[in-house]
């Protein structure tokens, strides 16, 4: 039958016949859809979105598996094409019905490309949580191909998290164990790539291209839309390693390749690729002119894609600083900074539309899922309705995106709900009542949710920051408070007080607004507190971990200038009671909230993966030694070091 007349009917038997013979029509059509999808025709690629688009809205989708394998393999396809509203439409409708039909192997690769679609679409915090679940299902199910393929969306979304070490651990191991095994050629691929990507954004530029070349060897010719794509992000990452250690061979090698890469799968993403590769390799030439001309041009554009548009701007400073030009420096670092707000406040506008959808339609798929995916297709906009969303509800999104905010300073994740509990004890201390004081802990939580708007470059910098920078570093304030305050609920009003205000000082020296005395909201002198006593005693990018009884002394000596007095007292009276009362668990005790993070779970799961993965190469290494009568038993180097690797991640509460 043609394809166009079996579409047709595809769509009439949903619509108008109650799915009646969908079955058969749906057998018959699946068998075309990869050379559809991997046609470099985009009608083509239409035709099987409007197949997905009518299967994801049938009552009765089936035959089940076919259906939810078609609405994976075309949100997957809608990637690479920046449709990412399709995308995730498309793959929660296929994960919903994975699920409520008890198909672990769908539901497996189901949130294995959830992952990457999320991450894709800059949710790489959900990315990590999909991730883990799909290595989690793939081990119960005995499915290394499904725990590879899960790892490498892994280190896709560690990457996007400026979890940079923790993406090239994940990595190391996929390719350690996985080399030689040609079947799992593609995944140690991406995974070299992946390495590449976090080693080039650490200036380990020698490793970064060392692993893209192996990537790139690996891969070899590409034989479709993917597999271009995959290999024209890697030759990127390789160019960009080549530059900074200045070899013009290689990057002239890559460049040409990229180019050809791009013209081969031509769709706005891998143009968009192509034009940013050419400015790379202008702005290394000294044609810094050009390249400031050519990005300009493409910020629009890039806009639409998080990824590439970070690249556009990191790329515009660049340009700048190479031409001692550091009003463009500052005008552009801004400009990134107003991006990732805005990027922020819109996907907090989604998520608190999709909470709405998800309390008006409790059995999304099901009850009402035509109406949701049809607003979906028309504007890409979930319906709005008046409906009153559950506190929790609204708790639990925004405490995963101040998790997310503060991953790349604190890699457990865990800072936030220290904080919080520092904040409710010290308001208890201070006599505020029981109802406060657990207002200000749940409040407290979210303090620094806005630093989801400032780039890697500065939350990771190692040394001083200069004035400008700190200037840029200072917005998280506001941006905090700008995305509190799109949540409707009153209890989290407390909370936006605290993101604008955390920052301001006793004495009127703080920021953003310069606040003195009384007149900084009680929640933000307290809050402010117990956020500097936790950053004290931990590790960040700039400093090492203060002792406990420094960290004292310093906020001691900063009553009636940074903090407040009277708080101050409180919080020395209260901080030695409770590390008496809980002694070497006091750690454990101030972290114990995060428990109820899916995010903090995905993040230490991942860890136990890895620290058990470690502890099986470790033992096989002591067998293979004591077989060969070795008496040195040879313990790979990177496997015997999992106490350091912990002590360096800065996890006090769970050591080796």
């Amino acid at each position: 039958m043609e394809t166009g007349v079996l579409v047709n009917l595809i769509d009439a038997s949903v619509v108008e016949f109650d799915c009646d013979g969908l079955d058969e029509l749906v057998a018959e059509f699946a068998p075309r859809v990869p050379t559809l999808l991997r046609s470099g025709n985009n009608e083509d690629y239409e035709v099987v979105l409007r197949v997905a688009r009518v299967i994801a809205v049938a009552p009765l989708p089936r035959p089940i598996s076919t259906c939810i394998k078609l609405l994976i393999d075309t949100a997957f396809a809608s990637s690479p094409r920046g449709r990412f509203a399709e995308a995730l439409s498309l793959i929660e409708r296929a994960l919903d019905l994975a699920q409520d039909n008890g198909l672990r192997p769908e539901m497996r690769r189901a949130f294995s490309v959830y992952s990457a679609l999320s991450t894709d679409a800059g949710f790489p915090a959900r990315g990590v949580e999909c991730a883990v679940r799909a290595i989690q299902i793939a081990g119960e199910l005995n499915d290394d191909m499904g725990v590879v393929s899960g790892q490498i969306n892994l280190t896709a979304a560690l990457h996007s998290l400026g979890l940079y070490r923790e993406c090239m651990d994940v990595a190391l191991n996929v390719v350690a164990r996985r080399q030689d095994e040609p079947k799992y050629a593609a995944f140690v691929a991406s995974a070299r790539g992946n390495f590449a990507a976090s080693a080039l954004a650490l200036r380990d530029y020698v490793a970064g291209a060392d692993a893209a070349k192996a990537a790139c060897d690996a891969l070899g010719l590409p034989r479709d839309s993917s597999g271009i794509f995959l290999r024209l992000i890697t030759e990127s990452n390789w160019l960009k390693c080549a530059i900074g250690l200045n070899d013009k061979t290689t990057a002239a090698a890559r460049l040409n390749m990229v180019q050809g890469l791009a013209s081969a799968f031509s769709t706005p993403r891998t143009e968009l690729n192509r034009q940013l590769a050419e400015a790379a390799h202008e702005i290394y030439a000294g044609d810094l002119t050009i390249a400031a001309a050519r990005l300009l041009k493409l910020l629009e554009t890039s806009k639409a894609m998080p990824t590439l548009y970070r690249d556009n701007l990191v790329l515009l400073v660049r340009a700048y600083e190479k031409a001692h030009d550091h009003t463009g420096v500052l005008i552009y670092l801004g400009k990134l900074v107003e991006f990732l707000a805005k990027s922020q406040v819109d996907n907090v506008k989604r998520a608190l539309d999709a909470l709405k959808v998800k309390v008006q339609t409790p059995m999304p798929g099901k009850d009402d899922v035509q109406d949701l995916i049809a607003a979906i297709q028309r504007d890409g906009q979930l319906p709005r309705k008046d409906i009153e969303v559950p506190e929790p509800m609204y708790r639990d999104a925004f405490e995963r995106l101040a998790v997310t905010a503060e991953l790349r300073e604190d890699t457990w994740g865990k800072h936030a709900y220290r904080v919080g509990r520092l904040a409710g004890l010290l308001a208890d201390e201070l006599g505020y009542g029981h109802r406060f004081s657990e207002e200000i802990e749940l409040a407290a939580r979210l303090h620094d949710i806005g630093k989801l708007g400032i780039p890697d470059g500065l939350l990771l910098k190692p040394g001083k920051l200069t004035t400008a920078e700190f200037t840029i570093i200072q917005r998280h304030t506001e941006l905090g408070a700008q995305l509190l305050s799109l949540c409707p609920n009153p209890a989290f009003r407390m909370a936006e007080v605290i993101a604008l205000g955390h920052h301001e000082k006793w004495d009127g020296t703080g920021y953003p607004h310069g606040l003195k005395g009384d007149d900084i909201p009680i929640a933000a002198r307290i809050a402010a507190v117990a956020d500097v006593y936790d950053a004290l005693t931990h590790v960040r990018a700039y400093k090492h971990a203060w002792e406990h009884s420094e960290a004292v002394a310093e906020i001691a000596r900063c009553s009636g200038t940074h903090f407040e007095p009277r708080i101050v007292d409180a919080f020395v009276r209260m901080i030695e009671r409770v590390r008496t009362k809980y002694g070497k668990k006091f750690e454990s005790y101030l972290a114990a909230p995060s428990s109820v993070s899916t995010l903090v779970r995905a993040r230490r799961e991942m860890q136990d993966m890895l620290d058990a993965m470690y502890r099986i190469d470790e033992e096989v290494a002591r067998q293979q030694a004591e077989a060969l009568h070795d008496p040195k038993l040879e313990v790979p180097q990177k496997l015997a070091t999992i106490e350091e690797q912990k002590i360096a991640k800065n996890d006090p509460e769970n050591p080796a």
